[in-house]
C-alpha cells in the first residue's frame, strides 16, 4: 500500500492556552514486565510542553500483572488447576484439548500461593537476582505461572510474557480478532484485573480521551478488549489506537481501510509517530473542532485512502516525561529505561528489512537528536535510573562518535546498550575504548549471516574478514557482543546456512549471546517489491491472513516453498546447541536486548554471568515433586510443538484461524490410562518415572533426576 510521508511542523513555537483536558494513555498487557515501553512518555512530554496537563498514565500491563500475582488470586489459581486435574482424571476420553489443560495443570504440583510474588521479590533485589541459580528459580516460577494463565483462557495462548499470535487462535485472521466472545475468552486470564482495578481506573474521572499505545502483537487482543470496556462505560471518549502493531495493520491489511473492523471501538487511529498528531486531537477535543482532517490521523471516512504516516522532527521534541511510571512497580533491582536518541536507520538498504514506518525504504528516514540535546535528557533520566538502553534502528559512526565522546563527561555516567552496525571504521577510530569511556556494557549486531556471499545479497554493507577484529576489540574492552542472524534468505544453500553457525563457533571467545533465527519475507522489504531479482516468487496467502505482515514463497534457486513462521530444518542439532549459550530468552537473561540481560553485563561483564556456580538456588519456589497420575504415558500428551506444527499445516492447506483448528483440539488423545509415578522439574517439563525398587532406591532416583534436571538446564 502506498504511503505519503510527511513531517508535520512542531507546535512548541505555535501559541497555546493551558488546559486540563483529562485524558488517558494506556499501555496494555501483554508485554515485558521488567520495564515499560518509552512511547508513553515521548507523547506526555509533548502534550505537556503543548499545554496539556490533565493527563494520566497507566502501564496497565504490570498493573495487572502485579494484581494477578497477589497471593489470593494464585491460589485461587492453583484450585483452579488442581480442578482441572480432577475433571480430566475422571474423563472417559481425553480430547488433545484435555491433555494440553492437563499439562499445564500438572505444573501446580508442588506450589504454594506466594510463589509468584516471590519470585517477584527475587526480580527486584540486588542480591538475589545477581544470584543465578536463585534467580532461575524465579524465572521457571514465571513460566509455570504463565502456563497455569492459559487455563482460565486458551491453551498454550501465553508464553514469554505475550499472547501468542497462534497457534490457537490467530492474530493475522479477522474472523478471530472480530469476534468478542472469542477475544474475551483469549483474555480471560486477565479477567480479575479487567473487572477490578480497571473498570475502578475508567470509571475514576469522565475521561475526553483514551490513548491505547499498542507497539506488539501480544497486546492487541488486550487492548482490543480494553477498548470495548472503555466504550461500554465512556460512549462519548475519543478513543485512539496507536503504535507499531497499529501501524503494521494499516500497512498491511489485505483489503485498504479493513482494519477498521478490528478497532470498532476506535474513533481515531495514528498509523505513525504520534507526538505532533496527539496533541492536534487534545486540541480537537479542547476546542470541540470535527475529528477530521488531524494530519497523521485516520478516521473512519478515511477508510480506502493511502494514510500519511508522520515523522516527527526529533530535534525539536522535548525530553520524554519518565516520571509517569512508578518504577518500583517493575520486576528489576532497578530501572531500565528506554530511550531514542536516533530514529530511522541511516544505512536503510538491507533487502530483506522492512520494520518500522517506512514506504520506499526498508525503515523510516534516519534523524538524528543534537548530542548536546541528548546529553541534556540523559543528565534527567539519571532521576530515574542509571541504565539506559538506546531504543534505536542504527546510529552512524559519525554519530556515535560524538555521542560517545560527550557521554563520557556526564556528571551522573549511565550504563547502556545498543544495537549498531558492524562498521569496519570501529577498530582504527578506537570506538571499543571510546564505548567503554561512555559507559557502553553490550551491543546487538546484526550479523545476519555466515556466508559473504549472502550478506552481499542483503547489501548489508559488512566483509565477514572484518568481524573478528571488531569483537576483539570490544572483548578487550569487556563489552559484551549479541549476535543476531537468520538462515533461509532466498537462495542460500545449505552449507551457507551452516556456515552462518560456523562462523560463531569459529569465533566463539568473542561474542557473549546470539540468536540465529529464519528469514521471513515481509511485504515492504526491497525483495517482496522486486521477488525476480531473487529468485523468489511471491505464493498467494491463505484466506484466513487478513494482515500481510509475512509472505508464503517459492525459493526458486532451492526448489522450496518457505512459510511464514516455519523453522529451518537444515542446520543440526548441534550446531544450533552449541550456540545458544543461555536457557533463556526474553525477557530473561539471555534475551537479547532486555533489561535483564544489560544489567547482567552491568554486573559481570561480556562474559554475561559467572562461572556456573556449584551452589543450590537460596529458594525452593518450584520443587521437583513426584505426583502418581491414572496415565501411562505423559510424554505422549498434546505438546505446544503439536498445536505450532498444526497451525502451520492449517496454514498451508487454506488457513488457520480458531475455528479450522478446533476439529484438531477436539479430536482424542495418545492418554493411555495406567498409574504412573511422574517427576515435574522446575522448567515444569514431566515425564514417567520407573518403578522403585527395580534396582534404585527412591533417594537415589531423586538425586538422578535432580541431577539430570540441572545437567538440562531445568532447574
Amino acid at each position: 500500500m502506498a504511503t505519503f510521508l510527511t513531517e508535520i511542523p512542531a507546535i512548541r513555537n505555535r501559541r497555546h492556552r493551558e488546559s486540563d483536558l483529562p485524558y488517558l494513555l494506556i499501555n496494555p498487557p501483554l508485554t515485558d514486565p521488567t520495564q515499560p515501553y518509552h512511547s508513553i512518555p515521548y507523547l506526555v512530554a509533548a502534550a505537556r510542553r503543548a499545554g496539556f496537563s490533565g493527563g494520566r498514565c497507566v502501564d496497565a500491563n504490570i498493573d495487572a500483572l502485579n494484581h494477578l500475582a497477589r497471593p489470593e488470586n494464585v491460589g485461587r489459581l492453583l484450585e483452579r488447576a488442581a480442578a482441572t486435574r480432577q475433571r480430566i482424571e475422571a474423563s472417559a476420553g481425553l480430547t488433545r484439548a484435555d491433555e494440553l489443560d492437563y499439562r499445564a495443570a500438572l505444573g501446580a504440583e508442588g506450589l504454594t500461593p506466594d510463589f509468584v510474588g516471590r519470585a517477584i521479590d527475587i526480580f527486584r533485589d540486588g542480591r538475589s537476582f545477581y544470584h543465578h541459580p536463585t534467580y532461575r528459580q524465579a524465572v521457571f516460577a514465571m513460566k509455570r505461572w504463565q502456563e497455569l494463565l492459559s487455563l482460565d483462557g486458551i491453551p498454550q495462548s501465553i508464553a514469554d510474557f505475550q499472547i501468542l499470535p497462534g497457534p490457537v487462535v490467530n492474530l493475522a485472521c479477522y474472523a478471530d480478532l472480530c469476534d468478542p466472545a472469542l477475544i474475551d475468552r483469549l483474555t480471560g486470564p486477565f479477567d480479575p484485573y479487567v473487572h477490578g482495578p480497571f473498570r475502578d481506573l475508567i470509571g475514576e474521572r469522565e475521561w475526553r480521551v483514551v490513548g491505547l499505545s499498542v507497539a506488539y502483537t501480544g497486546q492487541l487482543p488486550m487492548a482490543l478488549r480494553l477498548a470495548r470496556e472503555i466504550r461500554a462505560a465512556r460512549p462519548e471518549t475519543v478513543i485512539v489506537f496507536g503504535g507499531t502493531e497499529v501501524c503494521d495493520h494499516v500497512r498491511f491489511a489485505r483489503v485498504p481501510g479493513d482494519y477498521w473492523r478490528i478497532f470498532t471501538d476506535a474513533d481515531l487511529i495514528v498509523p505513525g509517530e504520534g507526538e505532533t498528531p496527539f496533541c492536534g486531537i487534545l486540541a480537537a477535543v479542547r476546542d470541540g473542532r470535527d475529528l477530521a482532517g488531524i494530519p497523521g490521523v485516520l478516521t473512519r471516512e478515511d477508510t480506502g485512502q493511502s494514510p500519511s504516516i508522520n515523522y516527527e522532527n526529533v530535534a525539536d521534541l522535548p525530553t520524554p516525561a519518565y516520571d509517569v511510571w512508578d518504577w518500583d512497580a517493575y520486576w528489576s533491582p532497578e530501572p531500565v529505561i528506554l530511550y531514542s536518541p536516533t530514529r530511522g536507520c541511516y544505512w536503510n538498504k538491507c533487502t530483506f528489512c522492512d520494520y518500522g514506518l517506512n514506504s520506499d525504504r526498508p525503515t523510516s528516514p534516519s534523524r538524528e537528536r543534537p548530542v548536546d540535546a541528548v546529553i541534556k535528557d540523559l543528565e534527567e533520566i539519571t532521576a530515574f535510573g542509571r541504565t539506559v538502553y538506546f531504543a534505536v534502528d542504527a546510529m552512524s559512526p559519525r554519530y556515535l562518535r560524538l555521542l560517545c565522546d560527550a557521554m563520557k563527561d556526564l556528571r551522573d555516567p549511565v550504563r547502556w546498550s545498543a544495537e549498531l552496525r558492524l562498521e569496519r571504521t570501529f577498530p582504527k577510530r578506537d570506538m571499543a575504548k571510546r564505548l567503554k569511556d561512555a559507559g557502553c556494557v553490550a551491543i546487538s549486531f546484526g550479523y545476519e549471516s555466515g556466508s559473504q556471499r549472502v550478506l552481499d545479497l542483503i547489501d548489508k554493507g559488512v566483509r565477514l574478514t572484518d568481524v573478528p577484529d571488531i569483537l576483539r576489540d570490544l572483548a578487550r574492552n569487556d563489552i559484551g557482543a549479541q549476535m543476531m542472524g537468520f538462515t533461509g534468505f532466498p537462495g542460500e544453500r545449505d552449507d551457507e546456512a551452516a556456515r552462518t553457525y560456523d562462523f560463531l563457533l569459529e569465533h566463539d571467545d568473542l561474542w557473549s549471546l546470539a540468536a540465529i533465527g529464519t528469514f521471513s519475507l515481509t511485504p515492504g522489504s526491497i525483495i517482496a517489491k522486486n521477488p525476480g531479482a531473487f529468485a523468489v516468487e511471491i505464493l498467494p496467502l491463505p484466506p484466513s491472513e487478513d494482515v500481510a505482515r509475512y509472505l508464503p514463497w517459492r525459493d526458486t534457486a532451492q526448489e522450496a516453498d518457505r512459510w511464514p513462521g516455519e523453522i529451518d530444518r537444515r542446520v543440526d542439532d548441534e550446531r544450533i546447541s552449541l550456540v545458544r549459550r543461555t536457557s533463556d530468552d526474553r525477557p530473561f537473561v539471555g534475551g537479547i536486548d532486555t533489561a535483564h540481560t544489560l544489567l547482567y553485563f552491568a554486573e559481570f561483564g561480556r562474559r554475561l554471568r559467572p562461572a556456573p556456580p556449584l551452589d543450590d538456588p537460596g529458594v525452593d519456589l518450584v520443587p521437583i515433586t513426584d505426583p502418581t497420575i491414572p496415565f501411562a504415558n505423559i510424554e505422549e500428551f498434546a505438546g505446544f510443538a503439536d498445536v505450532r506444527d498444526q497451525f502451520f499445516l492449517l496454514k498451508r492447506n487454506g488457513g488457520a484461524s480458531s475455528t479450522s483448528i478446533a476439529p484438531w483440539l477436539g479430536g482424542r488423545g495418545s492418554a493411555r490410562r495406567g498409574d504412573s509415578s511422574v517427576a515435574v522439574l522446575p522448567s515444569g517439563r514431566a515425564f514417567t518415572l520407573p518403578v522403585a525398587g527395580q534396582g534404585v532406591s527412591r533417594d537415589r532416583l531423586r538425586a538422578l533426576i535432580k541431577l539430570t534436571a540441572r545437567l538440562n538446564g531445568d532447574i
